[in-house]
Formats: structure tokens, C-alpha cells, sequence
């Protein structure tokens, strides 16, 4: 059952992205002190294992985000293109890297996860409406399922329809602990540095932000559950911190009455962004 004030905050674009949590802000859920046990609380994801290809592509990505170098993949593999870059790749990761910026108003207060997907997929030189994208997405008044939602093959809506669209990366989800580790954000940072500076493709992430947080995206209400897709397109490192810089379709979406206090464009320090996405994670 939806409560009365969970409305409200959909009408107002709160929920704006992931598949709404059914009856999230209701009573008994506000009493929940800790983020961690909040979102265990109230999560209806339906958690979708990795498919038997994701599993080995995510595995071959992890070993070559981390490593400075290419897995071997077999020729004739249909999956040659996920470390198409790594044949460049090296020990030394530069300092700074940047996708083209193309942030795109979302055009409902619910499709963030079509607008963030517009972005990424002009940042690899594909353009598709965000109208096509919502119907491909199966997004609905609830927003974009992180997963379940009808999609295929994988039942992965980001990854499916980015796969479907170019062929510079196959996207992979990358689940991140609600209470996330020291190595949930390692890997995060391998996985950031390595997308866009080797393979040159950016990330989507998934947040998932309540008033109980720690960190929020730039500008977002710390007082309400929000789950937002928002385009990662760029980091820099600096006296050993590495930020990641990211577009937010937040910003001149009209049906958002908060939309003005939100940035096209912001940077946050990586570890930030893993537990801002925690509970949900990131596609790359």
C-alpha cells in the first residue's frame, strides 16, 4: 500500500528514478535510525543475480581495472569489445580525465533513468530520445528499476538497453553494499579510472539517498528518500583523493520543484559517491 505522504513526494519528484519502494515512508519505517537498517527495512528490489556472461565479464572488467592490463579473452568472443582499451591500458593512471559534458534535463519528474541514459550513450557518440528510452527502459510512474522490470536479456534495465545501443563497452551492474566497505570503494575507483580513461565510456550510478545519509549528490533534499540514475563522466586525483565528476538531469527539469538548487555539472570526493550509490551501485 502507498501512504498518503509517499505520494506526495512522487508528485514532487522525490522517488524520481530506481523502482519505487512500496509503502517506503511509512511510520514505521521513519522510526529506523540507522541508514544501513532503514533500506534493509524497506527495499523491494528483486536483487536479480548476474547472469552467467555478466559474472565472467564483471570478473574480467574487475581484473582489468585493477591490474593495468588486459584478460585474455578468446577470439571470437562476443564480449572482445568490454576491454576494447585495454590494450593501452598501463600501471600509470593519469591524474585527470574527462567524457564530453552533455547534461539533458530529465523531461518527467521520473525519468532520470532515460535521461542519464540519453547522456551516456551521446558521451559514446549514440544519441536516442528520452522518450524511446523510457519505453526500452520500462520506466514507469516509479521511475527505472535497478532490476526486474520486464527487461532482457538480463533483467538489468541500464545495462540492457546501453548494450543494446553501442558497442564501445558492455555495461555490467556493480552492486554496492548499503554499508559500503573500504574495498566497495576501491573497486569503485578502479572502476571509474579505468572506464573513463581506458575504455573512454563513462558510468551510471544509482543513488540511493534518505535522511539518514551521511553524504548526498550536490544540491539534493537531505529530509526524503531519494533513488536517482545520474551520468559519471569524468574524475580527477589530487594529494591522493580522487573525485568524481558527474551531470545531474536534476538541473532545468521543471517537474522537479527542487531542480534549481542542483548543478548540470559537480564533482565529489569517490568515496562520497559509494555510499551515496550504496544499497544500489553503479553500471560500467
Amino acid at each position: 500500500m502507498t501512504t498518503i505522504k509517499q505520494v506526495a513526494l512522487v508528485a514532487a519528484g522525490i522517488l524520481c528514478s530506481s523502482l519505487a519502494p512500496t509503502g517506503v515512508l511509512s511510520a514505521g519505517a521513519e522510526t529506523v535510525s540507522n541508514e544501513a537498517a532503514y533500506k534493509a527495512a524497506t527495499d523491494t528490489d528483486p536483487h536479480l543475480p548476474l547472469t552467467t556472461f555478466q559474472e565472467k565479464m564483471r570478473a574480467q572488467k574487475i581484473q582489468a581495472a585493477t591490474s593495468g592490463a588486459a584478460s585474455p579473452i578468446a577470439k571470437g568472443d562476443s564480449a572482445s569489445r568490454v576491454i576494447s582499451g585495454a590494450a593501452i591500458a598501463t600501471t600509470s593512471t593519469p591524474t585527470s580525465a574527462s567524457l564530453a559534458q552533455d547534461q539533458n534535463p530529465q523531461k518527467t519528474s521520473y525519468w532520470c533513468g532515460p535521461a542519464s541514459v540519453n547522456e551516456a550513450l551521446g558521451q559514446t557518440g549514440n544519441w536516442y530520445t528520452q522518450e524511446q528510452l523510457a519505453s526500452e527502459l520500462k520506466t514507469t510512474t516509479a521511475g527505472t528499476a535497478w532490476s526486474g522490470g520486464g527487461t532482457s536479456p538480463t533483467g538489468f534495465p541500464v545495462p540492457d538497453v546501453m548494450n543494446r545501443h553501442q558497442s564501445r563497452n558492455y555495461y555490467v551492474p556493480n552492486v554496492v553494499s548499503s554499508t559500503p566497505s573500504d574495498s566497495d570503494v576501491n573497486y569503485y575507483k578502479s572502476a571509474l579510472t579505468y572506464n573513463i580513461a581506458t575504455v573512454r565510456a563513462p558510468i551510471i550510478g544509482n543513488a540511493w539517498t534518505t535522511k539518514y545519509s551521511e553524504f548526498w549528490l550536490v544540491g539534493h533534499p537531505h529530509n526524503a528518500t531519494i533513488q536517482h540514475w545520474f551520468d559519471i563522466y569524468g574524475y580527477r586525483i589530487s594529494s591522493g583523493t580522487t573525485y568524481t565528476k558527474y551531470e545531474d538531469s536534476v538541473h532545468g527539469a521543471s517537474s522537479i520543484d527542487w531542480h534549481d538548487s542542483v548543478p548540470a555539472y559537480s564533482e565529489l570526493p569517490s568515496h562520497q559517491i559509494a555510499h551515496i550509490v550504496g544499497g544500489r551501485g553503479y553500471v560500467w
